[in-house]
């Protein structure tokens, strides 16, 4: 799923710069200890940035963590260009036998 947060005309998206570099960095890594210290502790989550944008990155076990987490990384990265590609990894048993030939 792919989700983006527009900027307001005139207002800067860049990361050029140390400071807002620096300020985008220190956001992504306490987004990340967020991620796992809450519920449900996803690990097995990226956050990386790409150009002027921050991608997240990953698979989880079910729609509503994938909705937590983008509410928490949206909290987390307000108004940087915001990207997702989150895969729900359904862990429900199989609806029939699987066939061995």
């Amino acid at each position: 799923m792919n989700d983006h947060v527009s900027h307001p005309p005139g207002s800067s998206r860049s990361t050029a710069g140390t400071g807002t570099a620096q300020n985008t960095e220190y956001r992504i890594a306490h987004l990340r200890e967020r991620l796992a210290a809450e519920e449900p502790g996803e690990l097995g989550v990226r956050v990386e940035t790409r150009g002027s944008a921050v991608t997240v990155i990953g698979t989880v076990p079910t729609a509503h963590c994938r909705d937590e987490l983008m509410h928490t990384a949206n909290e987390e990265l307000a108004g940087l260009s915001l990207h997702f590609d989150i895969v729900v990894a359904e862990a429900a048993a199989p609806d029939h036998p699987e066939e061995v030939s």
